[in-house]
């Protein structure tokens, strides 16, 4: 664990008029919850505020509980699980790269397949998803970890899945789309894009209708948080964190480079290579 470095409250100060209040709780420092593995991502909060995690090479689901500080393991074999989201009824989603299928676990346990071929074609490697407020969930479709020799979808790509389990293709132009998050309103969508080393943003018309594509922020992203204001927090070489503007507030540096993030209450939650990470913030999440 090492302190909050000096570099964010130089970025605090630099655009102090951008922002009523700070970001972050004064002489906050990152605290390392649990530590040991091999690649953490797709940090998620279930219902009764519990924090799900994964470990992508050992393929196994972890939960962190903030109540007692202990760790354990929810889910092994998990197809190499990246993204995570609880939808609104407690049933968890998990972009199964390895497998190349989105997965939905309802609360006591059973686990369907939520999407797995377009057009009658295998899916690349599903990466990260997020539920929206009709019923449906995007997610972003590229592939990473093989030659891609076996993909039968050439374009990497975002897609919706509606209630009924129709899947869409919604953006087709992208360069490697990873991380993918709604605004608070949930009429924005927020496309992580590193092999453009761009973020953009879409409005949304309705269930998997998309429109306005735009430039968000110059930079790339593994996973994305939003804030009650309409803060976006994303993951490149630090935690950056911009206004829905698209304007830099404030970067903050873990102990390890960063690949997803999760705020919940003023808590953030960082996946960072081996270790899971918090630091104490004064926004507020929005699950």
């Amino acid at each position: 664990m090492r302190p909050f470095p000096n570099l964010c409250l130089l970025a605090l100060c630099s655009a102090p008029s951008l922002f009523a209040a700070p970001l972050v709780k004064e002489d906050a420092r990152f605290k390392k919850l649990a530590e040991g593995f091999k690649f953490t991502e797709g940090p998620a909060v279930s219902p009764d505020g519990k924090i799900f995690f994964n470990d992508i090479p050992n393929e196994r689901t972890h939960i962190f509980d903030p109540e007692t500080g202990e760790t354990s393991v929810f889910r092994e074999n998990t197809g190499r699980a990246n993204g995570l989201f609880f939808t609104p009824e407690g049933g968890l989603l998990a972009c199964e790269g390895g497998k190349r299928r989105v997965t939905l676990t309802q609360p006591d346990g059973t686990v369907s397949v939520a999407a797995e071929t377009f057009d009658g074609k295998n899916l690349n490697s599903p990466n990260d998803v997020v539920p929206d407020q009709h019923g449906g969930f995007y997610f972003t479709d590229p592939r990473y970890g093989k030659d891609g020799g076996d993909m039968e979808i050439d374009v990497f790509a975002v897609y919706y899945v509606d209630k009924e389990g129709k899947v869409t293709q919604v953006a087709a132009d992208l360069t490697k789309p990873n991380g993918i998050i709604l605004s608070p309103r949930k009429n924005v969508l927020y496309i992580a894009d590193p092999g453009a080393e761009t973020i953009w943003a879409y409005s949304v018309k309705g269930p998997g209708k998309l429109s306005q594509k735009r430039k968000f922020a110059p930079v790339g992203s593994d996973g994305m948080t939003v804030d009650s204001t309409g803060n976006i927090y994303v993951t490149w070489t630090d935690v950056i964190v911009f206004s829905s503007a698209g304007k830099e507030l404030l970067r903050l540096t873990p102990p390890e480079k960063p690949a997803n993030c999760l705020l919940v209450g003023n808590t953030l939650y960082v996946t960072a290579r081996t270790g899971l990470y918090s630091i104490e913030m004064e926004a507020l999440g929005v699950q």
